[in-house]
């Protein structure tokens, strides 16, 4: 791969990212709630779905899965229906705590983040899709396919993980000014319409 197509890829890539989506928010969510130590876990929860979603892509079971209608409806669906579930939680949580008792009371563990996370990621099939169509862009016919899908990914995933971990620092930024308990049933109430938005969506489309 040129140098030149590499610095397109690149852009791209960063352009596509930057743009607000599910796990915009979910990491927004989770370091405004519970600070960047819990975000760091739904920021590699992103990362882990989409390799995941890049090997699919690229060893052709991808295909295979959006090839049938059925199981392709089955996963909208199902990612449809978790995003707007994790919206109505977002909406009918209660306002975080000052006191170290009550933080680990509502904290949710770093496992449990990471899954959620990883699932809104697996399950939006559209993702299949997407590396589908962006991939082949951008890789040089020639004896090193292995080596450029490496380098697309690996480049992916950093970008993603750079851009997360910065909506992350600004959740935290964003939590000192979220001190009262109107600002944090607003914030929560905001981020759970943006969830069952997202969820809607995704069932129309």
């Amino acid at each position: 791969m040129s140098t030149e197509l590499y610095l397109v890829y690149l852009a791209t890539v960063v352009v596509l990212l930057a743009a607000p989506g599910p796990m915009t928010m979910m990491t927004l969510s989770t370091s405004v709630r519970f600070g960047h130590g819990r975000a760091l876990y739904t920021v590699l929860g992103s990362n882990a779905a989409g390799l995941i979603l890049m090997i699919l892509s690229a060893t052709g079971i991808g295909a295979l899965i959006t090839a049938q209608p059925l199981l392709f409806e089955l996963l909208r669906y199902g990612g449809a229906a978790y995003l707007i579930w994790l919206g109505i939680n977002a909406w009918r949580v209660r306002k975080a705590t000052s006191t170290a008792e009550g933080y680990q009371h509502q904290c949710r563990s770093r496992s449990k983040l990471f899954r959620e996370t990883l699932l809104v990621g697996l399950a939006n099939p559209k993702g299949l899709l997407f590396f589908a169509a962006l991939f082949p862009q951008f890789i040089q016919s020639g004896d090193n396919l292995p080596q450029q899908f490496a380098l697309l990914s690996l480049t992916f995933t950093l970008v993603d993980f750079l851009i997360l971990n910065l909506v992350a620092l600004g959740g935290c930024a964003l939590a000192n000014q979220l001190a009262s308990p109107s600002a944090q049933r607003g914030f929560n109430r905001l981020c759970g319409g943006v969830f069952i938005a997202l969820g809607g969506v995704m069932l129309l489309s």
